[in-house]
């Protein structure tokens, strides 16, 4: 894991049982320090005015008010916001959670792999918004996607994947698409998914192959040398090696190199 600061901490759902149960998957990471847990109205709106809460769990399907409409309210009143991480049973919210601009989303029954993956992204993410830490980039305007994962889909900004590639794990048969995202988090792709499909569903004019196992977002190339072939990313992504085959490297040269 990452880092060992506490991360301040509140629950809020309806459900009661589920509740501690989530609270009880917690307890398996030193680093997160639960303030309060609310399943009334007014119990959130109270806990959600804590100064020193760093990140939320939040239920989308509450009474009065939904987790939704909770986080509108504290962001009118907060002068500081806090993370928040919705879950629910129903994909239908997603998109809304992605619209509300939630650190991330995750399916009940919540799972501790799921807990460790998104406490693990907040905690780089933390890092990483502290002054002498790099800046997560993005460009353009938001191009919302959904890339097919092992366990339904996962939508995200499509500017904010740095490269995919196709790697074998040891627990794996096969070799399997991977994309890294800027904040360095990965998401695993279905297994079967293959580069064509990929570059279909990216587009192909800003996401480029460079060989069998990786394609590229050219927001993130800096250069390529052509006589090793080796494909140089911007800071901070520059501690990636990455190197064209020879077959992609021509094709790059042809539309690229124009002198």
């Amino acid at each position: 894991m990452i880092g060992t600061d506490k991360i301040n901490t509140a629950i809020i759902d309806d459900d009661e049982e589920f509740v501690f149960a989530l609270k009880e998957h917690l307890g398996f990471f030193p680093e997160i320090q639960i303030l309060g847990c609310a399943s009334k109205y007014n119990q959130s709106k109270t806990l959600l005015q804590k100064e020193d809460l760093d990140l939320v769990f939040m239920d989308v399907e509450m009474p009065v008010k939904t987790g939704f409409e909770l986080l509108e309210e504290a962001r009118r009143s907060r002068k500081q916001m806090f993370s928040v991480i919705f879950y629910t049973s129903f994909d239908k919210y997603v998109i809304q959670a992605l619209r509300e601009s939630a650190f991330d989303y995750i399916f009940k029954p919540v799972k501790t792999e799921d807990l460790k993956n998104v406490i693990d992204r907040f905690k780089l993410k933390r890092k990483n918004d502290h002054p002498a830490s790099f800046v997560t980039l993005s460009h353009g305007i938001n191009e919302i996607i959904s890339l097919p994962t092992p366990i339904g889909l996962r939508f995200m900004d499509k500017n904010n994947i740095i490269l995919l590639q196709c790697v074998k794990e040891q627990n794996q048969d096969k070799p399997g698409w991977k994309a890294l995202l800027t904040d360095l988090s990965e998401v695993k792709l279905r297994a079967g998914t293959t580069a064509k499909e990929i570059l279909g569903l990216m587009g192909n004019r800003i996401f480029i192959q460079i060989n069998q196992s990786a394609i590229l977002n050219l927001n993130y190339l800096g250069s390529i040398e052509f006589k090793t072939r080796e494909c140089q990313l911007i800071p901070p992504f520059n501690g990636i090696r990455l190197q064209a085959s020879r077959t992609h490297l021509y094709e790059l040269r042809n539309k690229y190199d124009t002198l």
